[in-house]
């Protein structure tokens, strides 16, 4: 399996969100506490589970990181991964203090991103500050990868799944790829494509009456779990074949 996670998806014929995302995180929250402020009772749809219970990692979580993370995303990796996308990360960002779903996907992102070879953050030298972590930042990422995965299991996201659940193993899978643990990133890409088809997206039906613009991200979610799942099969299925002929039948 390649440990590039870029080279397990196709380039995907979808012209996204270009250009600078500096500022990003403030920009966002801006419009979301604008938005909360003229619809003061609305409830989150993704507001999973709560973060009141036990230590985070929100300490490591900071605006510099996730500025950096986006940035890298939208001008670095969009088109090839279109999973992603402003509205979502405006109730991510507002919702990780409260909600183990947003928290656990914002760690999950921003570990893939970290643990990657050859990716450059914009916001480096603030992340390469933090105390305990080297300057190749895949320590950091490590302990988000572990912290995304150690709070995931106080929600029941397996009975009760969603999109971003499907995002969030998708980036877990990228997360152990690109730390050449193949059978676990194996294990992770099965489970995000079975939460894909228990809520349906596989199924037409399943878009119908559903926002044009959610729909086409849904879909897109699909095939790229879909492209990425053949290829690994491929990559194994070979490996395994490779491992049991004996020497003398090559």
């Amino acid at each position: 399996m390649a440990n590039k996670l870029v080279e397990l998806v196709v380039k995907l014929d979808w012209h996204g969100p270009k250009g600078s995302r500096a500022k990003i995180i403030s920009e966002l929250r801006l419009s979301e506490g604008q938005k909360k402020a003229d619809h003061p009772r609305q409830e989150s749809m993704h507001n999973h589970g709560s973060l009141t219970s036990s230590p985070t990692l929100l300490g490591l979580l900071t605006d510099e990181l996730i500025d950096g993370c986006v940035h890298f995303y939208f001008t670095n990796m969009y088109q090839t991964m279109p999973i992603l996308h402003d509205e979502q990360l405006w109730r991510l960002i507002a919702e990780m203090h409260n909600s183990v779903e947003a928290y656990c996907l914002l760690c999950s992102f921003c570990a893939l991103l970290l643990i990657q070879p050859g990716i450059e953050l914009e916001a480096g030298g603030a992340i390469n500050t933090l105390d305990g972590f080297s300057s190749n930042n895949t320590s950091l990422g490590r302990t988000l990868l572990e912290g995304a995965l150690r709070r995931r299991k106080e929600y029941d996201y397996i009975e009760n799944p969603s999109v971003n659940a499907v995002i969030t193993s998708f980036f877990v899978f990228g997360c152990f790829s690109a730390l050449d643990k193949h059978n676990t990133a194996w294990f992770h890409l099965r489970e995000a494509t079975t939460l894909a088809q228990t809520i349906g997206m596989q199924d037409e039906r399943t878009y119908v009456g559903v926002d044009w613009a959610e729909s086409a991200r849904m879909r897109r979610l699909f095939w790229l779990l879909y492209v990425t799942e053949r290829s690994a099969i491929h990559f194994m299925a070979f490996a395994l074949s490779k491992a049991l002929v004996p020497q003398d039948l090559e």
